[in-house]
């Protein structure tokens, strides 16, 4: 696997609800759902990691949802290692290593901004993207 250059630029919090109506006090039986999505933009070399959470009670209403993303600067010389045949693959371990660090810091997040309402007691659960994450990330350049 090629090393490849990057460094975190900016965190950005674009979603964060909760449903007050929908709250239990006790966490039985409690569902976190996650997803992963990624863009890139060609001509600045930033990949954005977005994850997103949905917490939800016993009869599948939801008590919060949150979306974080986050921005990676490649190196261009990083960039070139990745193109391929008119296009960029970022390959699926990178993948797995930028939603990693966005999940971190919306688990952070979601634990300070739930502080003090019924939704503090809830952590949400470590994530492994290798079950999420399973092909790459493909951009025509």
């Amino acid at each position: 696997m090629t090393q490849i250059k990057y460094r975190y630029i900016r965190i950005e919090l674009e979603q964060f609800a909760i449903f007050d109506e929908n709250c239990t006090p006790t966490n039985d039986n409690a569902q976190f759902q996650t997803a992963a999505q990624f863009s890139y933009d060609t001509e600045q070399h930033i990949i954005c990691s977005s994850v997103s959470v949905t917490l939800s009670n016993n009869d599948d209403s939801p008590m919060l949802r949150a979306e974080l993303r986050s921005y990676f600067d490649i190196q261009p010389e990083s960039v070139e290692t990745l193109r391929h045949n008119g296009v960029i693959e970022f390959d699926v371990p990178l993948l797995i290593q930028f939603a990693s660090l966005c999940y971190g810091s919306l688990r952070g997040v979601i634990f300070t901004k739930t502080n003090n309402t019924p939704l503090n007691g809830f952590v949400l659960p470590p994530v492994y993207f290798s079950s999420i994450i399973d092909k790459p990330f493909i951009v025509k350049a």
